[in-house]
């Protein structure tokens, strides 16, 4: 793969095959999976924050106009 390197005068990096790199790599692309654990729980307080942040973005959003 070209273009990869982002420093003058080095060498070209190379990129491996997939095969080549651990499988854990790998499950960073995938989206992240929160077990729910009843109220309280880290997937509760997750998706409180998500949804302060939207109600944050459009009131934000809307102030604007």
């Amino acid at each position: 793969m070209t273009g990869l390197n982002y420093l003058k005068g080095e060498p070209p990096i190379l990129a491996k095959p997939d095969e080549e790199y651990p499988a854990w790599l790998w499950e960073f692309t995938k989206p992240r999976r929160l077990v729910d654990d009843g109220p309280g729980g880290k997937a509760e307080k997750w998706r409180l924050r998500l949804t302060h942040r939207q109600t944050l973005k459009d009131a934000n959003f809307f102030k604007a106009k």
